[in-house]
Formats: C-alpha cells, sequence, structure tokens
C-alpha cells in the first residue's frame, strides 16, 4: 500500500476521514512472498472505526489512549497505553473505537501480509 504525502491521502488509506497511518517499517520475509509491516496509527478524539475485517491476524500496540474494541458478538473490551490486542483474521470487527472525546488516540499496527493488499477491509 503506497503512503501519501499529505493527511488527506493518509486518511483514505486508513479507511476513514480523520484518521492517519504513517508507515514506521517494511521489511521482506526471506523466503516468502509477504512483508512484514509496522505501521503508527491515529485516530480523532472519538473517532470509531466502520464495520470491517481483517485478512491475516496482526498485533496492535496501544501506545497513546483507550481504545475499545470487539469482534463478531463479543462483549466490548478497553485497551489502555501499554497493552496488545490481537486483530483477528476474517471476523468481523464490529467495534474499534478511541475512547477520549478530546485527545487522539496513538497505536502501531505490527502484520505480515503481501505487498500491495490492504491490512482492513470492507466485511
Amino acid at each position: 500500500m503506497a503512503e501519501g504525502s499529505d493527511g488527506q491521502a493518509k486518511a483514505q488509506q486508513a479507511g476513514f476521514a480523520g484518521v492517519t497511518r504513517k508507515t514506521l517499517e517494511r521489511l521482506a520475509l526471506p523466503g516468502d512472498d509477504r512483508e512484514l509491516v509496522v505501521a503508527e496509527v491515529t485516530f480523532p478524539p472519538g473517532g470509531v472505526a466502520p464495520l470491517h475485517r481483517h485478512p491475516i491476524g496482526g498485533v496492535v500496540f496501544i501506545v497513546e489512549g483507550v481504545a475499545e474494541s470487539a469482534y463478531d458478538d463479543e462483549a466490548p473490551r478497553q485497551y489502555r497505553a501499554g497493552e496488545t490486542l490481537q486483530d483477528r483474521p476474517d471476523v468481523p470487527h464490529t467495534l474499534f473505537r478511541n475512547c477520549d472525546p478530546e485527545r487522539p488516540l496513538r497505536f502501531l499496527t505490527i502484520y505480515a501480509l503481501e505487498p500491495g493488499r490492504a491490512y482492513a477491509m470492507e466485511p
């Protein structure tokens, strides 16, 4: 996925307005057609992701703020700075939001995926 040079392009890549995504690292995996990606994502205050899914599992590390997340019909759970959660492959990600109405949520997403393939997709 190519990075845009301005916030608008980055927001579109992240899936909805107000979200920015910056690729920090992209490493080819030897003997594999995938690459390891580390991306920093920032959600605006009170931002809520639309219903989506991930084609593969990934790790989310909360850098700053409090996120709330739920998959399928499970109860939502909150994650604070310093905590991790796992994105589940091919299960509807029914809730992901920034719990703070005044400050952005910042997190790292780490995953291995084929170049050019999207990490978040419509259900």
